[in-house]
């Protein structure tokens, strides 16, 4: 590795080195030059943005609709800029995902699954995990272990995959398996995990 030349790094280039997710892509794609279904989608994340945690609702207006850099930001906030990375690249994956999120009522779920599950356990837990996507929140919220709410979790799914009319239910709940811990809240505070992240 060549020693240190002593010029610094142009903020430009350092977010671009940092900056290389799918995921925040995906959102710069709705915000160069939009067409009207883009502006339906701006609209939308306009919505989504207060189902996600504040900060990072923060550098997403910041960055996406006041067009900050995100070094501008870092300083406003008192981060590094893989920190707004970091954090902006995980509003992406949380805001696609609350946006193909099929959509369901909540109380007619709790009546619908009430009807064919008949451990209330088993309900509270299905319900809870299409809250948190999260089994470590949902076995906190209920008092007991991650490996009863997974095994809970399935074996409901797999019942359902026998009714035409629970299909919906089926989608929703493997739509979240796929994308555990999406709307989980992870205060990180290694440095490095910043960067590897951002970096993949």
């Amino acid at each position: 590795m060549p020693p240190w030349s002593g010029h610094s790094v142009d903020p430009a280039e350092m977010e671009a080195r940092f900056c290389v997710e799918d995921g925040m892509a995906y959102m710069d794609s709705i915000f160069e030059e939009p067409s009207d279904e883009d502006w339906d989608k701006i609209n939308d994340v306009k919505q989504i943005l207060v189902l996600i945690p504040p900060r990072e609702a923060d550098f997403v207006d910041l960055y996406y609709f006041k067009k900050l850099r995100q070094t501008d930001i870092a300083e406003i906030f008192g981060v590094s800029q893989p920190t707004v990375c970091y954090r902006l690249s995980r509003a992406a994956d949380r805001i696609r995902f609350l946006m193909y999120l099929p959509p369901i009522n909540k109380d007619e779920m709790m009546a619908d699954l009430t009807g064919f599950l008949s451990d209330p356990l088993d309900v509270r837990i299905m319900v809870l995990m299409w809250e948190t996507t999260c089994q470590s929140e949902v076995a906190k919220q209920l008092g007991v272990t991650q490996g009863l709410v997974r095994h809970r979790f399935l074996r409901s799914v797999n019942r359902m995959r026998d009714y035409e009319k629970f299909e919906k239910y089926v989608s929703l709940f493997q739509y979240i398996a796929e994308h555990l811990n999406i709307l989980r809240e992870v205060q990180r505070s290694v440095w490095n995990d910043k960067i590897t992240h951002c970096l993949r």
